[in-house]
């Protein structure tokens, strides 16, 4: 297991060095050694795999409850 340290991740993944330090404490797995803060690439990409397609399938609910909605309206006004 190879670890990284924030700034090292944020430049091989293209993600801020803030938005990484953000995800640690929404519950990103990570070592602390100090105040140094380590991360295990491997566990950062299954992670925030599963954390987006969480996100994107909420979206996709919302969206397709807006859509229903107005379609409702649309109808209720065509009437």
């Amino acid at each position: 297991m190879k670890l990284q340290d924030l700034k090292t991740l944020s430049k091989e993944k293209s993600i801020s060095v803030f938005t990484l330090r953000k995800l640690v404490k929404k519950g990103l797995p990570h070592f602390r050694i100090g105040r140094k803060i380590l991360l295990n690439p491997e566990e950062f990409d299954a992670w925030f795999e599963q954390c987006c397609r969480v996100s994107a399938d909420t979206h996709h609910k919302d969206l397709d409850r807006l859509v229903e909605d107005t379609l409702c309206e649309l109808n209720a006004i065509l009437s």
